[in-house]
C-alpha cells in the first residue's frame, strides 16, 4: 500500500525534475550554454528591482560564493551588468543587459508555454485549491526549517 506522503514527495520531486529537463531542452533549442539555474537567476534579477548578489542569494537559497560564480559567468557572457548602489559603496545593483533582457524574454515565452501544457486538463479551480495546499505545505516546511 502506498504511504500519501511519500506519493507527494515523489511528486514533487518528479515534477521538479521535468521542470528542469524542459528548461534545458529549451536552453539546447535556443543554443544556450546555461542551466536552468541561470533562468532563474534571470528571473529573479528581471522581477527585482535593485536586485544585489546578496538577495539572489537568499532568494535562491544558494551559497554566496555560487551565486558569485554564476553572477561573473553571467556577466561575461553579456547577460548581467553591476550598477552601484547608490545608498551603499559596498553593494551593486544587478541589471539584465539588452542581451540579457532579450534571452530571459525567449526563454519565459518558452517556460510559460511549458507551464500552459503542464497544467493542460487542470481547471481553474483545481489549480486554485493545489496553490492554497502547496502553500500551506510550503509554510510548514519554513517553521520545520527555521525560515520565516
Amino acid at each position: 500500500m502506498a504511504i500519501p506522503e511519500s506519493e507527494l514527495q515523489a511528486l514533487f520531486m518528479h515534477t521538479i525534475t521535468g521542470l528542469k529537463i524542459s528548461m534545458k531542452n529549451i536552453m539546447k533549442d535556443k543554443a544556450l550554454s546555461l542551466s536552468p539555474l541561470y533562468f532563474m537567476l534571470l528571473k529573479t534579477i528581471h522581477d527585482t528591482e535593485n536586485c544585489t548578489a546578496n538577495y539572489l542569494a537568499d532568494a535562491t537559497e544558494r551559497d554566496k560564493g555560487q551565486i558569485t560564480r554564476l553572477v561573473k559567468e553571467m556577466m561575461q557572457q553579456g547577460l548581467v551588468q553591476k550598477q552601484p548602489n547608490p545608498h551603499d559603496k559596498r553593494s551593486q545593483f544587478l541589471q539584465l543587459t539588452e542581451s540579457g533582457l532579450d534571452c530571459f524574454e525567449q526563454l519565459a515565452i518558452a517556460d510559460q508555454a511549458v507551464l500552459k501544457e503542464m497544467r493542460a486538463n487542470v481547471s481553474d479551480d483545481e489549480l486554485t485549491t493545489f496553490l492554497e495546499i502547496g502553500n500551506k505545505m510550503l509554510q510548514n516546511l519554513h517553521k520545520i526549517n527555521g525560515k520565516p
